[in-house]
């Protein structure tokens, strides 16, 4: 087990227990998950701390327990890149599998972090408001773990569904996976993200709703924060 400093967070490579709830194990879920390789342990501490950065202390601290690190995990005989449950953040770092970029790991801790936020923080988010900037006779899908087992979870960004004010065919899956996927990117400090926000209408209104849920959670997080993520990491 490894302590992060700044934020107390624990960061588990290994395990002898059951790591996810009981009711997980076998049945339909019949959750799987094998421990991280000491060769990639180091990497995963430096890409968690790269994400840290991009909190207050004081928010990790207070809604983030342990993260398990993991080489794989399955559930639904399917495997899974990132999950949480309560404070407790899972993710997957499979050293064998190029998709594994750090860029994309740091990601699916932002993706997860946001549903843990989203939960704590409920009366910070309006659903009401996010789902009337989607198109009138739109209805989201059957919810992530559905679009995963069907192959439908993509993260790359796609000009398809912009109009609609999405920014993947997988923010279609539900509401929260939509929240996970702005959340994902509105921290990736990405210039083509934000040129997608400046030229897309739907896209802009729930940034900047997203913008404002963070924004209660911490008044550092505007929108100026955000769009220089990446030279805020640089300075600091």
């Amino acid at each position: 087990m490894y302590v992060d400093e700044r934020t107390k967070t624990e960061i588990f490579f290994s395990f002898q227990d059951q790591i996810f709830p009981k009711h997980w194990y076998g049945g339909r879920i019949n959750a799987e998950a094998e421990p991280l390789s000491r060769m990639e342990r180091l990497r995963v501490i430096n890409i968690l701390n790269r994400a840290f950065e991009k909190y207050p202390d004081l928010v990790i601290r207070e809604n983030l327990d342990r993260i398990y690190a993991l080489k794989k995990m399955r559930f639904y005989g399917v495997p899974f890149g990132g999950t949480n449950v309560h404070n407790t953040l899972y993710i997957c770092d499979d050293e064998n599998n190029p998709f594994f970029t750090d860029k994309y790991i740091e990601g699916i801790f932002h993706h997860e972090f946001s549903s843990i936020l989203k939960r704590t923080y409920s009366w910070f988010f309006n659903s009401g408001e996010w789902e009337a900037v989607n198109p009138p006779d739109f209805k989201y899908g059957n919810g992530g773990v559905d679009a995963i087992i069907n192959g439908e979870a993509s993260l790359k960004l796609n000009p398809d569904y912009y109009t609609q004010g999405f920014l993947t065919r997988y923010s279609q899956a539900s509401l929260e996976e939509d929240v996970n996927v702005f959340a994902q990117n509105l921290f990736s400090g990405d210039t083509k993200f934000w040129a997608v926000v400046d030229q897309n209408t739907r896209i802009r209104r729930k940034s900047r709703l997203l913008i404002g849920f963070y924004q209660k959670i911490d008044p550092r997080f505007n929108e100026n924060y955000f769009r220089h993520m990446a030279d805020f990491i640089v300075k600091r």
